[in-house]
């Protein structure tokens, strides 16, 4: 898989990987969310979204066991939750996606059609496109269960390549909440921040802007102070 990142030629490449479909099942899903995602992609095409596949391809464990999934269409989740009623914990999530907990996996589950860059990019529903609107580098990579097959993109390649957090897609609803994961992403990969996403992060910062309410969305605790953040911006600066 490794040559895949190298000579990148294209902007998004579509790779067959049987090994990423083993690992999914084998480290990340438990007995209890194998089945209930199996009856999903009975349903519609999913694909696996942005940490899981940064971790495999970094060879980092996910400790969180958490995952993030993306449907290719709307389904009737009515017969999902007959079956598995007493194995689903499921509420409404940001942008009206549903955040699950399943056994020990909690899974953020969207339509692609909903989800934010699709619909502010006014384009078509596809994988090539939801990967073409992540705001981080390491996020531009999907990986289809149903067609065992990755969705790579080449600033995706670039992160892999040259170990930097790069900005992708620069539209986002939600400034405070990508310069605090910008933080956090740059502290736990123990990677640099590229010059342009220093640039993004200084030109749309702003003291008024509210940092905690989306730490405490994002990860229930306030993990960085204003004084934090606002020394963090300043270094971006320099």
């Amino acid at each position: 898989m490794d040559s895949v990142f190298k000579n990148f030629d294209k902007d998004i490449k579509s790779v067959h990987s049987a090994d990423f479909a083993r690992h999914l099942r084998e480290e990340i899903l438990d007995s209890i969310s194998r089945p209930i995602l199996d009856s999903i992609t009975r349903l519609t095409n999913v694909y696996v979204f942005s940490g899981i596949i940064r971790d495999y391809f970094l060879g980092r464990k996910n400790r969180h066991r958490d995952i993030d999934l993306v449907l290719e269409k709307e389904i009737d989740w009515r017969d999902i939750y007959r079956r598995h009623r007493k194995d689903i914990d499921a509420r409404i999530n940001s942008y009206g996606g549903i955040k699950a907990q399943t056994g020990t996996l909690t899974a953020d589950v969207w339509t692609m059609q909903r989800t934010w860059g699709i619909r502010h990019k006014g384009v078509h529903n596809t994988p090539h496109n939801l990967i073409r609107t992540a705001f981080f580098n390491f996020s531009a990579v999907a990986y289809c269960i149903n067609r065992e097959r990755f969705y790579i993109h080449k600033s995706f390649a670039g992160f892999i390549n040259n170990r930097e957090i790069d900005i992708l897609y620069k539209e986002n609803p939600n400034v405070p909440l990508c310069i605090v994961n910008t933080m956090y992403y740059s502290q736990l990969l123990q990677m640099p921040i590229s010059p342009a996403l220093k640039e993004w992060i200084v030109q749309r910062y702003s003291i008024f802007d509210n940092y905690e309410a989306p730490q405490l969305s994002h990860w229930g605790a306030v993990r960085y102070s204003h004084k934090e953040i606002h020394r963090f911006v300043s270094l971006c600066g320099l």
